[in-house]
């Protein structure tokens, strides 16, 4: 009998998604499979960067040496405070400019149309595009325009996309949510830490909805660093690694219920997901 498919939904939370990079360390470890992943703003980096092939340590070297000026970059106000036009010219960089179709694992970016205030799943085209749109906090970053919409940062409307998981053909699915009760530490006055601070509040307060029939949740403890300590990428990563090795027994019953046996090898990033389980 076939296995079922796991999927991965990713979400948002600016900074705090280097602990993406923790959670799929550890799935890897774990030996959980995974065969398509979706995934909201910073959620989408590590969901393309893991769907084109890469693995933990590459996608943590990547973020060790990323600082705030190699991504945006200040503009006159007009549709936002920064332009991230230095994210898509880095992900092109790092991926080369590749398509989301070509991609090793079925992948699909979640924006928001900020006119017809609608969610925009983005499964082809260019990925550093797909990605850049999906991050572009609406105040914060310039809106992307993509066939002809304007789109903006998908938590607005879906920061954990565990339906789009399963619009990818998961059976079963793994969400990873960052929005915890913001922690007053790790607050930061002036306009940036009161926009950011007030778009936390929001993301953390409709979550419940969002991961509603996910097979299993993955929350790290992230609330103390907070959402732009870019500088503390192992710090995010460890919390990431924490919280899904905290779930391993559920991840375990899953497993089961995907009929999956278990691994008895690491299984390579280039060929992770489908073609790697035992049937």
């Amino acid at each position: 009998m076939a296995r079922k498919r796991i999927g991965l939904a990713l979400g948002g939370g600016v900074a705090k998604g280097l602990a993406h990079i923790g959670v799929i360390k550890a799935l890897m470890e774990l030996n959980v499979p995974v065969d398509c992943v979706a995934g909201t703003s910073s959620g989408s980096i590590v969901g393309a960067f893991l769907a084109a092939g890469m693995g933990p340590d590459e996608m943590r070297a990547i973020g060790r040496r990323t600082r705030w000026r190699d991504v945006v970059r200040p503009v006159v106000p007009r549709n936002g405070l920064l332009d991230s036009s230095r994210l898509e010219k880095q992900l092109i960089a790092i991926m080369g400019d590749r398509l989301i179709e070509d991609l090793v694992l079925p992948f699909a970016a979640i924006a928001t149309d900020i006119q017809a205030a609608r969610e925009v799943v983005i499964t082809s085209g260019p990925v550093a595009r797909a990605v850049r749109a999906s991050c572009s906090i609406p105040g914060f970053f310039t809106p992307v325009e993509i066939d002809g919409r304007l789109l903006v940062d998908g938590g607005v409307i879906d920061n954990v996309p565990v339906g789009v998981a399963r619009s990818l053909g998961a059976d079963l699915v793994i969400a990873v949510d960052l929005t915890t009760r913001p922690d007053a530490t790790s607050f930061s006055p002036g306009i940036f830490g009161i926009m950011l601070r007030a778009y936390e509040i929001l993301l953390h307060e409709k979550r419940l909805q969002e991961v509603r029939g996910a097979d299993v949740l993955v929350r790290p403890r992230v609330e103390h660093l907070g959402p732009v300590k870019i500088e503390a990428a192992d710090e995010y990563i460890k919390a990431g690694w924490e919280a899904t090795m905290g779930q391993r027994d559920l991840l375990a019953d899953l497993m089961e219920k995907a009929r999956i046996r278990p691994l008895l090898r690491y299984l390579d990033p280039r060929t992770w997901g489908w073609s790697q389980a035992r049937r």
